[in-house]
């Protein structure tokens, strides 16, 4: 069963054509030789990271086997060659039920006679105990003599019976056809499949599903686990008002609300066919006057604006990213002094060559100078526009909260484009003025000037200040900037950006782009890499400024990142000060504000400062900053809502993404955190996320691939002695004392020199792994003043005590990061193993009945 070229065999099956595939396996057309009849084989996709795979395709196997029934995909054989194995079913000459209500058309009563087979075969499946788990209309088939027949069981399970065969991926199903009992985690039953069937039967006669069309999965499990749907007779007025009721009853969220069971259900179909009208036809209203997607978002806007947040509740067992509530954005303040404006990003990949792309840039630069200090206009940051690139531009100028867009289009022939510049009133969503001007392919600067000159026709009532004026800089040097630019975010090519920079500023030091970008990249790769050195360079680059430009504020804006990575308050308050005045857009400053405060571990001023720029405008950037502080307060479940919103309005926020599998590790669900990061491509993971990935692996207790992923970070950032702890850590766990101490004396090494908070905490946890206990506390006790009270810190202090064997003290800083909100998982490594044996920790232990268990710490995990 190894060969693809059609047609092959597969046992005494010849395939002849590929049907389709799924999350499980591809299924193929083939003929039965011996019986000459056509059936569907669905052959196993091999999997090397999952060893349940094969028990589960021969549980569905054995599920399908008994479960003979009109309505439902039987199983005729099951084939194993070697390491494949496939089922042999029954071939349904049809379609999905999608395509069937897209290609026949069918009326209301067909509709409802449909559903009634779907509950036929739910009654015989649940009658023996068994639960289908993902009821979705691609799993419904219907034959030419609109027969229903249900398929795919790969994820069903007998709900009488405990097996862990399905919990691999620890929630399993479709996001949209998930109940929320099954999003949380919670014990399941017959009624979720009922869910499933309202979602299904609503998709199907309202023409659209109940949680709306957002491709998001995190946005699709918060509305399911939270979300009121529309009331069917808004979709489709034309519906009986009985069949709208039942609808809402089988979407309840509390499954006791919902029908006893599928026979109960298909009783009142029959009820409400009796008293249909005969010429019952088209199903689509055709007075509808709001989608499923218009009344989520009408019922997101209009929540109280002062609502408290509530935390996510998660099940056991299960991670997902889903809130209790989302918070609305305050109105603008009175400190807003204009318009936001945002600049819309081209679409990725809209151009046909290299020339093309650095003209694209070339204008958006000058579009970001030219509008950066107008009066009466705040330019919204454009990284935030960026994320949002390709989204309907209503759904961008919501997201980013601007009052007006500046739209601009390239198209060009040969060596000729013509650039267009459209204003568009987003309340109105008319073009309120437009430009267009020819632009020549490699003529930089001059395409720079005519892009600025368009600016002034296009704002007349809002004229450049001082700001706003060109600098003095070659093209060739520019064309090098921009390039740079675009690059940004290429953490393997830092180190080359900042030479190239370095060596820019020496041709023109009077270019403040230059010095933003800098300092951006600087104090990313220290955090990447926690090289040496990065600090002093940053401060060189900038005792280059010309004192003309000093008070620029993306001079400030640098000196102030060195200044807060200094730990320096006082120059930071004063670079605050200034930045205050000059920042035409005080919401900038109060996110500058917020990071100050965070740099020095007062969340609760931080998390002040932030609602302050919220206030003044909704940014998916100040939402992530105030979902970053209530993490790093401890308060992840608050967190929540905030980066769901970011993800919200764009899908593929990584920096959302990456927080989220932060606080699933801190929660202590790793294996949640592994299914986010592994989401992504885990390549371009910068060496922080990968380091969260590493820790995952090490919490679940795979001991050889969180070794070779904290090795691939070491490597990465070699200026890290944190990876070179835990791979000690590690070694010792796997009993190889002489390795262990290896790893923990090249962390010293990393550390020498270093006298930052940071790097003292990390020493003591190294002096404690080489049993120099004495040194370990002298090095905590230098930074009890300067280190922020956090749970880093404080997990930091306890690894350190429980080492050296101070019990006291290592209680009282496991009791500290578990009220901060730390996960009790965190201490089931075999280096907190003496808590569970020691007098000392009774109390502890009481208090949090999680710790220890009745099991060692360091097994639970592995005994799953």
């Amino acid at each position: 069963m190894t060969s693809e070229q059609l047609p092959f065999h597969i046992g005494r099956y010849q395939v002849t054509r590929r049907l389709g595939s799924g999350g499980m396996g591809v299924v193929y057309l083939a003929t039965d030789e011996k019986l000459d009849r056509e059936v569907a084989i669905k052959r196993l996709l091999k999997n090397p990271t999952s060893d349940a795979a094969p028990l589960r395709i021969r549980k569905e196997a054995l599920l399908l086997a008994q479960l003979n029934h009109t309505n439902i995909v039987q199983i005729y054989d099951v084939v194993e060659e070697r390491e494949d194995i496939a089922l042999v079913m029954e071939y349904v000459e049809g379609c999905s039920l999608d395509n069937w209500q897209r290609e026949r058309d069918p009326g209301l009563q067909q509709k409802i006679l449909l559903l009634k087979q779907i509950c036929n075969g739910l009654t015989r499946a649940h009658g023996i105990g068994i639960i289908h788990r993902d009821l979705k209309a691609d799993n419904i088939l219907v034959d030419d003599n609109n027969t229903a027949k249900i398929t795919d069981f790969g994820i069903a399970k007998n709900w009488r019976e405990y097996s862990d065969l399905t919990r691999e991926q620890h929630i399993a199903g479709s996001w949209s056809a998930m109940s929320p009992e099954q999003a949380l985690g919670k014990p399941l039953d017959n009624r979720c499949d009922l869910f499933a069937l309202g979602v299904l039967a609503y998709r199907l006669l309202c023409g659209q599903g109940p949680f709306g069309d957002r491709e998001s999965p995190f946005v699709i499990v918060d509305r399911v686990v939270n979300n009121t749907h529309p009331p069917a007779g808004k979709l489709n007025p034309e519906l009986p008002a009985d069949l709208c009721r039942l609808l809402d009853r089988l979407l309840a969220k509390d499954p006791d609300r919902r029908p006893l069971n599928a026979t109960a259900v298909a009783a009142e179909l029959d009820g409400i066919l009796q008293h249909l009208d005969d010429g019952a036809g088209d199903t689509f209203s055709r007075t509808a006057t709001i989608t499923a997607e218009e009344y989520h978002r009408r019922r997101r806007r209009n929540r109280g604006r002062h609502r408290t947040l509530l935390g996510a509740v998660a099940g056991a067992g299960a991670a997902l990213l889903v809130a209790a509530a989302l918070a609305l954005w305050p109105e603008a303040g009175p400190e807003r002094r204009g318009d936001y404006i945002a600049v819309v990003s081209p679409h990725e990949g809209a151009f046909d060559s290299r020339e093309e792309q650095r003209l694209a840039s070339n204008m958006l630069s000058a579009i970001k100078q030219g509008l950066s200090n107008r009066e009466g206009l705040l330019l919204v940051p454009y990284a935030e526009s960026r994320q949002l690139r390709g989204q309907p531009l209503r759904d961008q100028a919501r997201a980013l909260n601007a009052q007006l867009l500046l739209h601009p289009t390239l198209n060009c022939e040969a060596a000729h484009c013509e650039a267009s510049l459209e204003v568009i009133d987003t309340e109105s969503f008319a073009a309120t003025a437009s430009r267009s001007v020819m632009l020549e392919l490699g003529e930089d600067l001059d395409s720079r000037a005519r892009i600025l000159q368009q600016l002034n026709y296009l704002f007349p009532d809002n004229p450049a200040g001082e700001r706003g004026a060109g600098f003095n800089i070659s093209a060739e040097d520019y064309r090098r900037y921009l390039d740079l630019y675009e690059r940004r975010g290429d953490e393997a090519r830092t180190a080359e950006t900042l030479k190239t920079l370095e060596a820019l500023q020496k041709n023109s030091p009077g270019f403040p782009p230059y010095y933003e970008l800098y300092s951006e990249q600087v104090i990313d790769h220290k955090l990447n890499t926690r090289s040496t050195g990065t600090l002093e360079r940053l401060e060189r680059f900038l005792q280059r400024a010309p004192r003309d430009i000093g008070d620029h504020p993306s001079v400030l804006t640098a000196k102030l990142r060195l200044a807060m990575s200094r730990d320096d308050p006082d120059r930071a308050r004063a670079l605050l000060e200034k930045l205050k005045l000059t920042l035409p857009d005080h919401a900038s400053y109060h996110a500058l504000r917020s990071n100050y405060y965070e740099g020095r571990g007062e969340y609760q001023k931080a998390l002040a400062a932030i609602d302050r720029a919220l206030a003044l405008r909704t940014s998916t950037n100040y939402l992530w900053l105030k979902g970053l502080y209530l993490s790093q307060s401890g308060n992840m479940d608050a967190a929540k809502p905030y980066l769901l919103q970011v993800i919200e309005f764009s899908d593929h926020n990584s920096k959302a993404l990456y927080l989220l599998a932060a606080n699933e590790l801190d929660s202590g669900r790793p294996a949640e955190t592994i299914r986010l990061l592994k989401s992504v491509d885990v390549e371009q993971l910068g060496a922080m996320h990968a380091y969260n990935l590493c820790l995952a692996y090490y919490i679940e207790n795979q001991f050889e691939r969180a070794q070779q992923c904290m090795a691939g970070v070491a490597e990465r950032a070699p200026g890290d002695a944190e990876p070179l702890l835990y791979q000690a850590e590690i070694a010792r766990a796997q009993q190889q004392p002489q390795r262990a101490e290896e790893f923990a004396r090249r962390a010293l090494e990393v550390t020498k020199g270093r006298n930052d908070w940071r790097s003292l905490l990390t020493r003591a946890r190294v002096y404690a792994e080489l049993n120099r206990a004495d040194r370990a506390v002298e090095t905590l006790l230098r930074i009890r003043r300067s280190a922020p009270d956090n749970l880093y810190t404080n997990y930091a202090r306890a690894q350190v005590y429980i080492t050296i064997g101070d019990q006291l003290s290592a209680k009282a800083h496991m009791r500290k990061t578990l009220e901060q909100g730390m996960s009790p998982i965190w201490f089931e490594t075999a280096r907190f193993s003496p808590m569970c044996a020691h007098g000392e920790f009774a109390d502890l232990r009481e208090e949090y009945p999680a710790l220890c268990d009745g099991q060692t710490p360091g097994t639970r995990i592995a005994q799953k």
